[in-house]
């Protein structure tokens, strides 16, 4: 997961915040953790692969 923000953002530091702290509108305003503690990895994968590839957030 970490790899996938990294390669977006550039900088491990700021894609770890992010994950952590960055709610996404399209999982209901919860955070990346909250929704990989939850169990659901894959959808925050193919989200963030998604917006890599040019998908609006």
């Amino acid at each position: 997961m970490l790899t996938v923000a990294t390669e977006m953002t550039g900088d491990e530091k700021r894609a770890a915040f992010l994950l952590r702290n960055e709610p996404l509108r399209a999982f209901g305003y919860k955070t990346a953790d909250t929704l990989i503690q939850e169990g659901r990895a894959d959808a925050v994968i193919a989200y963030l692969e998604s917006l890599a590839g040019g998908a609006a957030g």
